[in-house]
């Protein structure tokens, strides 16, 4: 008896399991997790498993069988999180970027519109330094409107540099007296509305009316990854961080992880939030994300309102 079970041990011991689906004996994979905020409780295909650690804000799951496994997120609190991840023999899978969204995000009102306009500092009133008018990039920075670039369908800023998209559907980049231009990315997706540098500029995120796509600034064959396709119009589309994007889309502000193996996760916010025992809606409202404190500007009809911290 003792020589017979002796081989069963030291299989398991060594991460071997017997896979009763192919009746056959197959050497286990893991999956390693980051999620913030932790601590959160982790389920595999349905069953707790552990919760993140509150430091590291992680987990690691071992000797799962070589096979799809459903992962589930919960947070007291929070919206839920699921994603299928393949598990391969001796190998871990990875999902290191996962952002648990808040359900009742808490907001203060800044400012009643128009009664208090002007007296507060807005995000959506800053004077910006650059302006793109008639396909022509202009710089206002002293005081006049000088063209630095012809020929362009959308730009963003990063630091002290420029990235745009010409004409001619390429992505390129120069500081701001565009004396080093370069051209980054070929065959760029058309049409595009705008686009957005992430926060660890790494990516480049562009959309148009109806859909949401990103790319790797240093990706060498300019591959474009994407996120969804919606029947009513895109309204504002930010980074939240570099992995999550938020926008308005058919009236309504969506986050969602740009992470697009198997599901992509997406959240909608409530339609009305209360403030001080008052009821706001929020629907058709615009928005900013400000990178410095990490939280949400809603400018609606009557207010102008801002959350608490959303991420770290």
């Amino acid at each position: 008896m003792f020589f017979s079970i002796t081989p069963i041990i030291i299989g398991h011991s060594l991460g071997y399991r017997i896979d009763f689906d192919q009746k056959k004996i197959v050497a286990t994979g893991g999956i390693y997790l980051r999620v913030w905020p932790s601590p959160a409780e982790v389920y595999i295909d349905s069953k707790p498993i552990m919760k993140t650690n509150i430091i590291t804000n992680s987990a690691f799951m071992q000797n799962l069988l070589p096979k799809n496994h459903t992962v589930l997120i919960k947070k007291n609190g929070y919206f839920d999180y699921q994603k299928t991840l393949p598990v391969k023999e001796k190998e871990v899978t990875k999902l290191e970027h996962v952002l648990l969204i808040k359900k009742d995000i808490k907001f203060e009102t800044l400012a009643d519109l128009p009664a208090q306009a002007g007296k507060t500092r807005s995000p959506f009133a800053k004077q910006e330094r650059f302006i793109l008018k008639n396909n022509n990039l202009y710089d206002s920075n002293s005081g006049k409107n000088v063209l630095i670039i012809k020929n362009v369908i959308a730009f963003d800023t990063y630091q002290n540099n420029i990235y745009w998209i010409g004409k001619d559907n390429l992505l390129y980049t120069s500081d701001f007296s565009e004396k080093t231009k370069t051209k980054i990315l070929d065959s760029f997706y058309s049409p595009v509305k705008s686009i957005k540098i992430s926060p660890d500029h790494t990516k480049i995120l562009f959309y148009n009316d109806y859909e949401i796509l990103f790319a790797y600034l240093n990706s060498p064959n300019s591959e474009k990854t994407f996120l969804n396709r919606f029947s009513e119009k895109i309204g504002d589309c930010l980074w939240l961080n570099s992995d999550y994007v938020i926008f308005t889309q058919a009236g309504k502000i969506k986050i969602s992880e740009i992470d697009n193996k198997n599901e992509i996760n997406m959240v909608e916010l409530p339609d009305e939030i209360l403030i001080d025992e008052q009821t706001v809606d929020i629907k058709n409202s615009k928005i900013y994300f400000s990178q410095t404190d990490k939280k949400l500007y809603i400018l609606t009809a009557d207010n102008l309102l801002l959350s608490e911290q959303m991420i770290q």
